[in-house]
């Protein structure tokens, strides 16, 4: 029985040796499309009024719930952030060649997402006010994962299996609004706006797995392709508003120097109380005219509202090529004779 044992553990070692472990590296690209679909795929905001504080947090869907409308409705948006084009690079070591370490680095390039809000306003924007949103997101996450192969070192074809983390370090979310307001302040008149926000993320950590199949062209070249799949929910950190025009009468004005910071800049918190810098629970705005003992806002600091997440999962696939630098080849490179210098 010992016997059997000890040969198992030598013909393990001597497969993994043989495998030659060492370093590789991937580039790709690919396309991913949402995954998990659900009605709050993709968020943005709704103006109430010219000031941005009076804005409301929605999701991201078709509606006209105008009294003019012939025919009321909404409808979802199933539309996710994770829609568009990938470029990967990934570093690993293979401990052998079935299992390896790696870490990977996927640069996102978002489609733009769409959706139109028709909706009535009386007290500032007037009836009939409709709003063009369009949103997308890019960034870059990275992602430590293990890798397992299942071929023989000398296989010209390597099947493989990979999961890790998704954890997103750096990006924005773009919401950009074309609003339109035919009887804007109850006056006939028309006017208009452009406006753009940015949001920053805070942590957040997902999942990801993919399957694939490589073909070895040489030692060290191989090309693959591979489908993916990602889950992760990104937490809204901060939003800014960096662009706030409006047309009326013929003129265009930059509304953005006219406006505090509560006004302009939105903090997602995980919880609200009578503390925080939100009207919600009774503090009042200084163009509310307060009164003595009144609990007013901070205007010199962002508006506080409850953290949101986008959906930012996917299904996907990519194709690329693996560079290898194992031990095998440096080896072979130590063992070539030199050349005589006098022949």
């Amino acid at each position: 029985m010992k016997y059997k044992l000890l040969v198992n553990v030598c013909l393990l070692f001597a497969s993994t040796h043989h495998a030659q472990p060492g370093l590789f590296f991937n580039v790709s690209g690919g396309y991913g499309a949402p995954a998990l679909q659900q009605t709050l795929q993709a968020i943005t905001f709704q103006p109430n009024g010219t000031d941005p504080a009076g804005s409301i947090i929605v999701p991201l869907i078709n509606q006209n719930i105008s009294d003019s409308a012939s025919l009321k409705f909404q409808s979802n948006a199933y539309q996710g952030y994770s829609n568009g084009g990938t470029v990967n690079f990934v570093a690993g070591y293979m401990i052998s060649h079935y299992v390896g370490l790696e870490i990977g680095f996927a640069s996102l390039f978002g489609k733009k997402l769409t959706g139109k809000s028709v909706f009535d306003d009386p007290a500032t924007l007037g009836r009939n006010v409709s709003i063009n949103t369009t949103t997308w997101s890019y960034g870059i996450t990275m992602s430590p994962s293990i890798r397992l192969q299942a071929s023989r070192p000398d296989a010209a074809f390597v099947p493989y299996g990979r999961f890790g983390l998704t954890i997103p370090f750096w990006g924005k979310t773009i919401h950009e609004l074309d609003i339109a307001a035919p009887d804007f302040l109850n006056t006939k008149l028309p006017a208009s706006a452009k406006v753009r926000a940015e949001t920053q993320s805070v942590f957040s950590i997902g999942f990801n797995g993919s399957v694939g199949v490589g073909y070895n062209i040489t030692t060290w070249l191989r090309v693959f392709g591979e489908a993916i799949a990602n889950y992760l929910f990104v937490r809204s950190g901060k939003t800014t508003l960096t662009r706030y025009d409006l047309t009326f009468n013929g003129e265009t004005s930059d509304l953005l120097p006219s406006y505090t910071t509560y006004s302009k800049v939105t903090s997602f918190v995980d919880k609200l109380d009578e503390n925080s810098n939100t009207t919600v629970f009774g503090k009042k705005r200084a163009a509310a005219n307060p009164q003595p003992g009144d609990k007013v806002v901070n205007e010199d600091a962002p508006r506080e509202e409850l953290r949101r997440a986008a959906n930012f999962s996917a299904f996907g696939f990519n194709l690329g090529f693996t560079f290898t630098i194992n031990n095998y080849l440096w080896k072979k490179k130590d063992k070539r004779k030199p050349l005589p210098l006098n022949p």
